[in-house]
């Protein structure tokens, strides 16, 4: 009988050999692999999400919840831990002892900055006090300005009606600093806040039929009338207003007129009754600026 020929032994076959397998039995081997390290994975995988589902999930979400209260959304959370996991990588490069220095500087000055703040958020106190460093201003909050008679800054006696030379320091000093401070404290609201002595007042009003008027400039200031100190100090407010108002160099801003009446003894001090008489100091006007902000409501109303 013929041998038949050993096909293992022919050139092409021994090609298609690697350490004595076939290309096709090492394909299987590499599938068994990596099927091996799949099945490692997922039950690595299956480890993690069952330590999760007892509670670890649950855990981490708590914590993350009492450690950032102000987070909306997954999103949040997720920003905060990443910098969390930073804040300890940062702690590890630089020491242990040094980081923790780092850290309690930081929350303390956090702490006083919130402090500072008192009702303001923090982050807009913050950066309205750097500007403030910045133009080289002396404080956080602007000046006010006291025009009163005893500085020069007169009234016709008993009216509303400005002298000439306060018109004119109106326009040439002082809107050139109010629009500077304006500018440099970041505020849109002027406050024109009109002052009185004691003395009494006669005569008849016609302030609540012409006082909203004439601040629109539909009313001659100089036909104003008062019988009381508190309508007289608003009348010549709204004066005051009207020069303020229509300069361009404050059109961006809002300027109210208010009345002290002769309540407010300078500077800052309630006034007692026991001074009826003449006192130039005390017929003034005040200009305040400030931000504009949101109405605060009392907690009662909150709740309701």
């Amino acid at each position: 009988m013929t041998d038949l020929p050993d096909l293992r032994q022919d050139r092409a076959y021994r090609r298609g050999l690697v350490l004595g397998l076939t290309i096709a039995e090492v394909m299987v081997l590499l599938l068994f692999l990596l099927l091996m390290a799949l099945a490692a994975a997922l039950q690595n995988r299956d480890r993690r999400i069952a330590a999760l589902d007892q509670g670890g999930a649950s855990r981490l979400i708590e914590r993350l919840q009492q450690a950032y209260p102000q987070a909306q959304n997954a999103d949040d959370y997720f920003r905060e831990l990443v910098r969390a996991i930073e804040v300890r990588d940062q702690i590890e490069r630089s020491g242990r002892e040094e980081g923790l220095s780092t850290l309690v500087e930081d929350a303390e000055l956090g702490r006083q900055v919130r402090e500072a703040a008192g009702e303001d958020d923090p982050a807009d106190y913050l950066r309205r006090a750097v500007s403030a460093a910045e133009r080289g201003r002396e404080g956080e909050w602007p000046p006010f300005f006291n025009l009163s008679e005893a500085g020069g800054y007169y009234f016709e006696s008993g009216k509303a009606t400005l002298r000439p030379e306060f018109e004119q320091s109106l326009r040439t000093d002082i809107v050139p600093m109010l629009a500077s401070a304006v500018a440099d404290y970041d505020v849109n609201v002027i406050e024109v806040i009109g002052h009185t002595d004691e003395v009494p007042m006669v005569g008849t009003s016609n302030l609540d039929g012409r006082l909203i008027t004439a601040s629109a400039g539909g009313y001659p200031i100089a036909e104003l009338r008062s019988t009381d100190n508190a309508g007289l100090a608003m009348a010549r407010a709204v004066a005051v207003v009207r020069i303020l108002r229509a300069d361009p160099r404050l059109a961006n801003v809002t300027i109210l007129p208010l009345s002290g009446a002769q309540m407010i003894v300078p500077v800052d001090r309630m006034a007692d009754g026991t001074a009826p008489r003449d006192d130039q100091s005390r017929r003034r006007i005040e200009i305040r600026l400030r931000r504009s902000t949101g109405q605060a409501q009392p907690e009662h109303r909150r709740r309701n």
